[in-house]
């Protein structure tokens, strides 16, 4: 008698390169510059006057840094959308809701961070910039994404 398989309750991944997940490729990368343009705030945050002076370039980090993480970020959000619609099982996990709302306000306090920057070069940074940058990244430490990764095991 053969004995059936029992079916995996993981989903199936649908958004896939060489049988790669792309989510969990492009949501590094994404944190990765979103967290550079923090260290560069708090070091642009902490220097002196005559520092900043000089320290024109970093407003111009900072608009490239968040612009790559925001690319990034689109780039998963594609990725996951195209898992999400593909696979219902995607749709009934615990986190998920919490995880996209996370994910979405991540995405609009950077994608306000870059604005106000490209209007306002390095003076954006203190404290306005600054200050979305923390929020952006208590955020994403903030949102449950354990689960979520975990289905790209």
């Amino acid at each position: 008698m053969l004995m059936d398989k029992p079916r995996s309750t993981a989903p199936r991944i649908t958004a896939k390169v060489a049988g790669r997940a792309l989510h969990p490729i492009f949501r590094p990368f994404a944190v990765g510059y979103f967290l550079a343009a923090l260290g560069c705030d708090l070091l642009y945050a902490q220097a002196g006057a005559f520092a900043r002076a000089g320290a024109s370039d970093f407003g111009s980090i900072t608009i490239w840094l968040l612009g790559a993480g925001l690319v990034m970020a689109g780039l998963a959000t594609a990725a996951a959308l195209v898992d999400f619609l593909g696979e219902r099982r995607f749709r009934d996990l615990p986190d998920l809701r919490t995880h996209a709302a996370g994910s979405a306000l991540v995405i609009a306090l950077e994608a306000y961070n870059l604005q106000i920057r490209v209007a306002g070069g390095a003076e954006a940074i203190a404290p306005t910039g600054l200050i979305l940058s923390l929020a952006a990244i208590a955020v994403l430490l903030a949102t449950p994404s354990r689960g979520w990764a975990s289905m790209y095991r």
